[in-house]
């Protein structure tokens, strides 16, 4: 084959021609064609790169097509030494072209496609969104280690009986719980129900609550509309929230202890807190007209202080028929009215008076006048007997005898007293 022959373009050869034709075998190529074979598939390869990467970039896919067009259709150049001679033996035009041929074959698939393929490959990935997802990844990984913080606190610190923060919060919840409890016994009334977590129900019946009017709570319990009473510790309120205090239990009798150990006994409304507030006012109103009933009595002593809680209708319902009937057999020198929960809630009915044991103007005073006050009212109509009747010393040294009655107080209007 002449230079000028090598200059031109070489045919195109239509796939399966060349089975019609005697391939020749590979000793019966020229030395400058294994040569040029060589170059061209190393030039081919470095093009390439790895073999299980694809090039992407429309840059490098035009660079491959463009080394493919090159080696298949432009001529090669001569080299700058003189070749060695060249045997073009029978069918050497053949062999070159099949050669040819199986270089086009030999790139990449990316190097064969089309050029409108380059034109629908699938964009790069977004730096934005790349950005907001290594931003979201951050927050959702503080807050995770937020909450897991949150919970180590808990556990560790608050949790009863693991360390010494742990355990000196068992020691007040225990302390509170049996404050309650020796309240709960002395102050409320043992015929009705109360509510409350097991712990809590173990401590009023350890002290001497009777176990049939106790009723246990649990996670799966619903309101305590059954109940009375229902004393709210730490449990509780974890297993009702704010919705106990809010709809079912607005009234506190006592509150006991502070922070996670508090312990606040309430009444229970079982209509719901509008009911009760409607209830109250019913009864206060009513209150207001026995008390004023009461100061027009001349057996009856009021300070200034208590007088004003009288017309304000403050005053247990029971209290005011107690005092009303012992006025007609015995001299009322009240000294105060009160309540003996601790934290009560101001609208809570005051449920003692303090009553003088001397002094009295007419009739017996001290001892004598303490045990005909207690012979009398511990024989009235139950409706209106207190609950206890003690001597109680008060701050300013004075003796006085305190008539209570129970928690809690009953919403009903006050009515004639009938004594015995």
């Amino acid at each position: 084959m002449g230079d000028e022959d090598r200059g031109e373009r070489l045919p195109h050869r239509v796939r399966g021609a060349a089975q019609t034709a005697a391939f020749p075998s590979g000793s019966a190529l020229s030395g400058e064609l294994r040569q040029r074979i060589q170059a061209a598939v190393v030039a081919e390869r470095s093009a390439q790169g790895p073999a299980d990467q694809e090039a992407t970039s429309p840059s490098v896919r035009g660079a491959v097509k463009g080394r493919r067009r090159r080696l298949t259709t432009v001529p090669a150049a001569r080299p700058a030494q003189p070749a060695p001679a060249v045997s073009a033996g029978p069918g050497a035009e053949d062999a070159e072209d099949e050669v040819t041929e199986w270089l086009g074959r030999a790139g990449p698939a990316s190097a064969q496609s089309p050029p409108a393929a380059a034109s629908t490959s699938a964009p790069g990935p977004d730096p934005s969104q790349a950005v907001a997802r290594l931003v979201a990844q951050v927050l959702v990984a503080v807050l995770v280690f937020g909450l897991l913080t949150a919970a180590a606190v808990r556990h560790f610190v608050l949790s009863p009986g693991t360390g010494a923060a742990g355990g000196a919060l068992a020691g007040q919840e225990a302390a509170t719980r049996d404050a309650a409890a020796v309240w709960v016994l002395q102050q409320v009334s043992h015929d009705v129900t109360v509510s409350c977590d097991p712990a809590m129900c173990a401590a009023l019946r350890a002290h001497g609550f009777p176990s049939r009017h106790l009723m246990a709570l649990g996670p799966a319990s619903p309101y305590p509309v059954r109940s009375q009473v229902v004393v709210e510790t730490a449990a509780v309120q974890g297993w009702y929230g704010t919705s106990l205090a809010a709809a079912w239990a607005p009234a506190v009798l006592a509150s006991f202890g502070s922070g996670p150990a508090a312990i606040a006994v309430r009444v229970v409304a079982p209509h719901g807190a509008a009911a009760y507030q409607t209830k109250l006012a019913a009864a206060q109103a009513a209150s207001q007209a026995a008390g004023a009933a009461l100061l027009t009595d001349p057996r009856v002593i009021v300070p200034p202080p208590a007088s004003g809680q009288l017309t304000g209708g403050l005053v247990d319902s029971r209290l005011l028929r107690a005092l009303r009937a012992l006025a007609v057999r015995e001299l009322v020198s009240v000294v105060q009215f009160g309540n003996a929960g601790p934290g009560a809630s101001a609208d809570i009915p005051l449920r003692f008076a303090d009553l003088a044991e001397d002094g009295q103007a007419t009739g017996p005073s001290g001892a004598a006048y303490v045990r005909a006050v207690r012979a009398y009212l511990s024989g009235v109509s139950a409706a209106f007997r207190p609950a206890s009747m003690t001597t109680v010393v008060l701050a300013d040294g004075q003796a006085v005898l305190r008539v209570g009655f129970a928690a809690p107080s009953p919403l009903t209007v006050p009515g004639s007293p009938r004594s015995r």
